[in-house]
């Protein structure tokens, strides 16, 4: 028993064997048909090997530029890491800065508060003791003019004195 391929597999018509006579006939013709469906799949083997080939090629260059994309990909990733790294740790230390300078404005205010009430003290100081100052100019005023007074009426009493003296 041998093995016969489907003709109508590539658009030939089948022969029937309906007669031993269109069989003799048909021999020589299905030769030459044994020999064209040879060559048919032998073509479609070459297209199906070029085929392949251009599929292989294809993969091939699909796998290239997936393995450069992912390169590029890890690349860029790597970047986008150095980057917010970067950033975060700007950030960070501008925080930090601004915690800093933030403590240097809030200690100097408690300066200023301090300078302030230490010159209010002292104004207030002077201010008593110009108080104080005049009441003293005051007080000796009233003494020196006391004193004139008792030193005159001393002075009248030495008179007095010298005159009852000599009487």
């Amino acid at each position: 028993m041998h093995k016969e391929l489907n003709p109508e597999l590539f658009g030939e018509k089948k022969i029937s064997k309906s007669s031993g006579l269109e069989t003799a006939t048909s021999m020589g013709s299905t030769g030459t048909n044994y020999l064209n469906t040879d060559r048919q799949i032998f073509e479609l083997k070459a297209q199906n090997q070029a085929l392949a080939d251009q599929m292989n090629k294809i993969v091939s260059t699909v796998n290239e530029l997936i393995k450069s994309s992912n390169i590029k990909f890890d690349r860029n990733q790597q970047q986008m890491t150095r980057l917010e790294q970067s950033h975060n740790g700007l950030a960070t230390e501008a925080g930090q800065k601004i915690t800093q300078l933030s403590q240097r404005v809030n200690e100097r205010k408690s300066l200023d508060l301090k300078v302030q009430e230490m010159v209010d003290r002292h104004n207030n100081i002077i201010k008593s003791f110009e108080v104080r100052m005049n009441h003293l100019q005051k007080l000796l005023s009233e003494k020196e003019a006391q004193m004139i007074s008792c030193q005159t009426a001393l002075n009248e009493a030495k008179m007095e004195i010298a005159r009852m003296k000599r009487l």
